[in-house]
């Protein structure tokens, strides 16, 4: 028959030591080196019995003292932090979401990072999908708080729930921690790799951090680096282990060997592949900008050019031509305006034009003149009627002025 646990018997195992912080270390994807932990909690008895979460963790919430062990585990891992002194990396806490009502949450972690001396960008606050959805409103301001205060916020669990993508987009946290449940198909079926590669895409879009969670196969781990993750947090590195432990893998653990899917192999991942295209296309273009001509709207896709820091990532495509012509020379303003103007390139794919090119003089930040070759190729799109136009800028500062 199962125990019953009652409070004073967590408490006294907390008291006693036997219940314990564990880490579970979180790998860099691509070095094979500890990069960050979550901070978990176990319950080991004298005897060596061990007692699983699910068997404490409800008694806990059932009184409304869950937060005991939250800060339980949180001390333990400033200790840690600190511990680590010159090795140390960001180990993240649960945090439930009782403590979005507690107006004293943050001076309370303040008070605790200080105590120990560890700054603050070591320590992460986690917080589950799930705790999310259930009181969205209270929740995404307890992380602001959070987050104006210094500390990463992690959004756990992503996947696990039946949310839409919107709410991420309104919780301003730094981390999406991938749910386990992607990976059930160990990354073999093709709907699974689209929908994984989907969560990634949508991820880096929001210029998120990425932690897959449940990683156990070569396969999946390969599959993941081909969707450019951040992190690999599963039992294929690491299980959750003692803090000693976690402190030897830290100081004198070596990177361990991850290896590479060929981007270019016919099973690989097409995410890969068109990471690939992506950057050779950036070797000669420095700006890619997509658009939707009749409905005036745009995407950009940015890398080292002086438009690039001036021009938003998405937008109408008539403020983004006026922020073009704006950095061309007054000379030349009218026949770029008159080249690229919406009703212009209508009219030009109406009479059946493929692309339409110009090169035009234009000002950097610090006034100096560039020639920048600017080039729309339109494009279709099945099952849709509307304008599409896939343009690209290049700066053609050669010595030879020749336009290659």
């Amino acid at each position: 028959m199962e125990k019953k646990y009652l409070l004073n018997d967590i408490v006294d195992a907390m008291e006693t030591g036997e219940l314990q912080a564990y880490y579970q270390p979180q790998y860099n994807s691509k070095k094979g080196v500890i990069g960050g932990a979550e901070a978990l909690v176990r319950w080991i008895k004298k005897d060596g019995t061990v007692v699983l979460p699910g068997e404490f963790i409800p008694v806990l919430e059932e009184a409304g003292q869950l937060s005991l062990i939250d800060w339980f585990v949180a001390e333990d891992a400033c200790k840690t932090i600190k511990e680590l002194s010159d090795k140390a990396i960001r180990i993240s806490v649960n945090f439930g979401r009782e403590h979005a009502k507690d107006d004293q949450f943050v001076d309370k972690l303040n008070k605790l990072t200080q105590s120990y001396g560890i700054d603050k960008n070591f320590f992460g606050v986690e917080i589950t999908e799930s705790d999310v959805v259930a009181d969205k409103k209270e929740v995404i301001e307890w992380v602001c708080r959070i987050e104006e205060a210094g500390y990463m916020v992690s959004i756990d669990d992503f996947g696990s729930g039946m949310s839409s993508l919107s709410f991420v987009k309104d919780v301003p946290a730094r981390v999406l921690k991938i749910d386990r449940s992607f990976l059930n198909d160990n990354c073999l079926t093709e709907r699974g790799r689209i929908t994984l590669e989907s969560v990634f895409y949508f991820a880096h879009r929001l210029k998120l951090l990425t932690v897959v969670e449940g990683v156990e196969t070569q396969e999946q781990l390969q599959f993941i680096n081909t969707c450019d993750c951040d992190y690999i947090q599963g039992f294929l590195f690491s299980k959750p282990v003692p803090k000693s432990e976690f402190l030897w893998m830290c100081r004198e653990e070596a990177p361990v060997e991850i290896e590479a899917m060929d981007p270019f192999d016919s099973q690989s991942a097409v995410f890969e592949q068109v990471r690939v295209m992506i950057e050779s296309v950036y070797k000669k273009f420095q700006l890619v900008k997509f658009a939707n001509i009749s409905k005036n709207s745009y995407t950009l896709m940015r890398r080292d050019n002086f438009l690039g820091t001036e021009i938003p990532e998405t937008g109408t495509y008539d403020d983004c031509l006026e922020q073009i012509v704006d950095k061309t020379v007054p000379e030349s303003r009218e026949e770029v305006e008159n080249a690229f103007n919406r009703k212009s390139l209508l009219d030009a794919y109406a009479a059946g034009k493929k692309k339409v090119l110009r090169i035009a003089k234009q000002f950097d930040e610090n006034g100096e003149i560039h020639r920048v070759g600017i080039e729309d190729y339109f494009m279709e799109n099945e099952g849709s009627n509307d304008v599409f136009v896939v343009s690209f800028l290049q700066i053609l500062d050669f010595d030879d002025g020749t336009y290659v």
